[in-house]
């Protein structure tokens, strides 16, 4: 099976964005019941493939949120993550597709910013807001410039992240909402948040609260810092980076973005 073999890839760096302990060991038990009914950005994927065929690279993919989904339209991808534990919970998956399916994909673990692919892609996807865990410029430029390297002439990267409003109260604890799980256990989700201005940085604080029938409520918690970035800094990135801006979407279903839109979807091609 593909799916077994994980490249591990290094280098010295002077981004510490991934040296902290890996975050998603304590939430990645419940990361696909939080987003498991948000189809929404994986059918935005499905139609911009349909656009440029295949073969599609997923960096930072995760637990195959939207990578299975592809897979499965019959798309050969690449993918690859720096979360041990969110990768064994894809590969964990993938033993239940059938082998046609599994011939189509091959996963590894690897860093954005050093990855090696032996070829190009038509499709280059990086999900929502996983770019913002690289917090330095440094980080940033090296991560595109990569995914610039890997885009066939021709093809599309898309990549999206959130709109930033600087109203938000801090510190505030806001319940995001409450799910059951397959077991019968009650998981609500809270979270507060922090902004450090001059570094143009949010800390995220989360509160998993677990309960069950006849069982004491426990609580599994988390913090992980992200860069937030403007619009026209995301723009700017890009061209510096090889990569020029065909479209800016404000939502999944490909709408206008404006500046009072929660998100921002920027699908670029390679700079001639």
């Amino acid at each position: 099976m593909r799916t077994s073999r994980r490249e591990e890839v290094s280098s010295e760096r002077s981004d510490t964005s991934y040296d902290e302990p890996d975050l998603y060991e304590r939430l990645g038990k419940y990361y696909d019941i939080w987003y498991e009914d948000q189809t929404d950005e994986v059918q935005f994927y499905r139609q911009l493939a349909e656009q440029t065929g295949g073969p599609i690279l997923e960096c930072m993919c995760g637990t195959g949120r939207s990578l299975i989904p592809l897979a499965d339209d019959g798309y050969e991808i690449w993918g690859f993550d720096r979360s041990h534990s969110m990768l064994d919970r894809l590969t964990a998956k993938m033993e239940h597709m059938d082998e046609d399916m599994q011939q189509r994909v091959q996963v590894h673990h690897a860093d954005m910013r050093t990855f090696t692919c032996p070829r190009k892609y038509k499709l280059v996807i990086v999900p929502f807001n996983a770019f913002l865990h690289l917090l330095e410029r440094e980080g940033q430029e090296s991560a595109l410039r990569n995914v610039a390297e890997h885009l066939e002439e021709g093809g599309r990267f898309v990549m999206s992240v959130f709109n930033p409003r600087m109203d938000r109260p801090e510190e505030l604890v806001r319940h995001r909402g409450t799910k059951t799980a397959v077991s019968g256990e009650i998981i609500s989700k809270f979270e507060a948040q922090t902004f450090d201005q001059p570094l143009r940085r949010t800390t995220v604080h989360y509160f998993i609260d677990i309960s069950k029938q006849d069982k004491e409520m426990r609580r599994v918690t988390a913090c992980f810092t992200i860069r937030y970035m403007s619009y026209q800094e995301v723009v700017e990135l890009l061209e510096s980076c090889g990569l020029e801006v065909t479209e800016t979407y404000g939502d999944w279903n490909f709408g206008h973005f404006h500046k009072n839109s929660d998100l921002m979807v920027f699908v670029a091609k390679r700079s001639s």
